[in-house]
């Protein structure tokens, strides 16, 4: 499965950063600085994979965690912060993120990995799905 990875920051500079990382490495990857324009990106394309900012104007990050799993609970939501709090990180892991990282995001091997776990909890739901299916059939 090709799986679309969506970031999301209001800091052009990290999702740039993060764009060009995770291109580099052979993912599907885009980017973008508003949350808002993030979730009608989500509602249009099918992102399986959404890595974004908590703190950023208007739309938090925690808002759309939640929108994003109100609209698809198979998303899956890697947070960042660059403000930490017990409460934001609890929430967020709370909510449905699979990981919450620190920023600046210096070790991007570790959110890499947690790209990787991600898409292989997919992989694993769609081939679960596919052997359901076939018994039946």
């Amino acid at each position: 499965m090709e799986t679309k990875i969506l970031v999301v920051d209001d800091e052009v500079g990290i999702t740039n950063s993060l764009v060009r990382y995770f291109s580099l490495m052979g993912y599907d990857v885009v980017a973008s600085n508003h949350p808002e324009e993030a979730l009608e990106m989500i509602y249009k394309d099918n992102y399986m994979v959404v890595i974004s900012d908590i703190m950023m104007p208007g739309m938090s990050g925690t808002e759309l965690l939640l929108e994003i799993k109100r609209y698809n609970g198979m998303i899956q939501v890697i947070m960042m912060t660059g403000v930490v709090t017990i409460e934001n990180v609890l929430m967020c892991l709370r909510d449905g993120a699979n990981e919450c990282f620190l920023k600046p995001l210096d070790d991007l091997e570790s959110v890499k990995k947690a790209v990787d776990e991600a898409i292989e909890k997919l992989n694993k739901w769609e081939r679960l799905i596919k052997t359901m299916v076939k018994r039946k059939e």
